[in-house]
């Protein structure tokens, strides 16, 4: 009882705070214009789906990709890469690279501080220095603890990943290691 009546209170003043439900939104729009205003994003709130699609070239070839985060639905929303290259057009759907909140810093927070995976849920960025755009992303625990046995059969053994591509091939590696 005690707990339910928390959690009522909880739900009430953020309502109060934030608005109406309906008003509720997991769009980073308004977030972007002030940190990221270069950058072309969209959501769609019917199909849950981030869209970051031509920001960035991942496979070289001199063309901007398609980068999405794919709602999974549930209670609590999590996000699953996809990544399709212009080079191939071959869909590439990561379903054990999930976030719940994947929101890009701002350029300015990635050079002031550092790169420090723990404060960031997902990166686009030449992370390896070698000229090539590598997608970061950093899981929570329980997506984690999850999809362990998937991601240590792709060699991860850490919560924080890089993503490259190399002649259409995905490369996963930890941060930090096999730079």
């Amino acid at each position: 009882m005690k707990k339910t009546v928390i959690l009522l209170i909880g739900l009430l003043t953020y309502t109060l705070t934030i608005g109406q439900p309906n008003d509720i939104s997991n769009s980073f729009e308004k977030t972007y214009k002030k940190t990221n205003p270069g950058i072309q994003y969209s959501y769609d709130e019917n199909e849950q789906i981030h869209n970051y699609s031509n920001n960035w070239d991942f496979d070289n070839d001199g063309i901007n990709d398609e980068l999405y985060f794919v709602g999974t639905g549930g209670a609590h929303l999590y996000y699953f890469l996809k990544v399709i290259l212009s080079s191939d057009k071959v869909v590439r759907d990561f379903p054990y690279l999930d976030s719940d909140f994947p929101i890009l810093p701002s350029g300015k927070e990635l050079t002031q501080s550092g790169f420090n995976p723990e404060n960031v849920y997902f990166a686009v960025f030449d992370i390896n220095k070698n000229n090539r755009n590598a997608i970061f992303i950093r899981l929570d625990n329980s997506s984690f603890w999850a999809n362990k046995k998937i991601l240590k059969s792709q060699g991860i053994q850490t919560n924080a990943i890089v993503v490259t591509f190399e002649n259409g091939k995905t490369v996963l590696k930890d941060f930090g290691k096999g730079k």
